[in-house]
């Protein structure tokens, strides 16, 4: 309203200067000029206010037009910045991949005794998270139950069911596994087993050795290719402890297995060994069979 009232008064000014511009006009160019001095006087400062009120008007529209372009050109900015990001992630973890499978080739052309099919880890026993894994390679692959599964560091375990286009792979971490081990330090070569400890999923055990065995901590401990199952000289772990059991005759080994299994994503299957089966000696102990486990002839390897 009181807006209404400005324009109302501004307007009946003007009206009154056009109409005072007529009779000076009229009345000759003397009056003309004062006339004019007044009208410029009284409208300056309208002017001034159209002016400035025009200008602040550019200035905002000069403004919104500059922010709009700066929140364009930042959400383009975050959508590079969000697609580097994701490319970096992708680059990075394909990286990782090239430099473990160039790991696992490098260990194929090192151990041309072993003809391997190489395999994605793809799930987990969720029951036996640590003793448990599921590869994407089966039958249709030549993968075959018992086969030895291993990685460029060391031993995994073996094949304990196997179907069309996966496998069911036990750790040697799981308390029901047996692997015939030894000791690969030359002055020792103390045979005995390695199993999985309930108490300590993660660290194995050498067990059933005599209290006077030597065997020592930092001891490298290698499959001895006794049982039927492991070929001989894969690396299970490396002595970490040792315990005396009760009774006073034996002793076992805490070992760090070789292979990290918390972060296994490929391993290799030994689908056929030609390292020779190694003689049996009759005070080296065997692993007990486990139950429905058998031995694969064509693998020519031993536990």
């Amino acid at each position: 309203m009181r807006l209404f009232h400005k324009k109302m008064v501004i307007l009946l000014v003007a009206v009154l200067l056009v109409l005072l511009l007529a009779s000076s006009l009229a009345q000759g160019k003397y009056k003309f000029a004062f006339m004019e001095k007044v009208i410029t006087t009284v409208l300056a400062p309208v002017q001034y206010v159209v002016t400035n009120v025009g200008f602040t008007f550019r200035n905002i529209g000069l403004s919104t037009g500059e922010l709009m372009t700066v929140y364009r050109d930042n959400k383009n900015l975050r959508i590079e910045n969000e697609n580097l990001r994701q490319n970096n992630l992708n680059v990075t973890e394909i990286m990782a991949e090239n430099g473990r499978l160039r790991s696992m080739l490098d260990y194929k052309k090192g151990a041309p005794q072993f003809d391997l099919v190489t395999a994605t880890v793809v799930g987990r026993d969720p029951g036996t998270w640590t003793s448990t894994i599921i590869i994407n390679r089966g039958t249709a692959d030549g993968i075959a139950k018992d086969m030895p599964v291993v990685t460029p560091q060391g031993l995994v375990g073996s094949v304990v069911s196997v179907y069309g286009n996966v496998a069911k792979v036990n750790l040697i971490l799981d308390p029901r596994s047996a692997v015939g081990a030894l000791v690969q330090r030359p002055e020792s070569r103390v045979a005995a087993i390695v199993e999985g400890n309930s108490a300590t999923p993660l660290t194995p055990k050498m067990v059933n050795i005599a209290r006077d065995a030597d065997v020592i901590k930092g001891d490298k401990i290698i499959t001895s290719g006794f049982g039927g199952i492991y070929p001989k000289g894969l690396l299970i772990g490396e002595v970490v402890d040792l315990v005396n059991e009760e009774g006073g005759l034996l002793k076992y080994a805490v070992l760090n297995p070789a292979v990290d299994f918390g972060r296994l994503e490929e391993v290799s299957v030994i689908v056929r060994s030609r390292e020779p089966i190694p003689t049996l000696p009759s005070t080296v102990p065997v692993p007990p069979n486990l139950p429905g486990k058998t031995t694969v002839p064509s693998q020519g390897a031993g536990q």
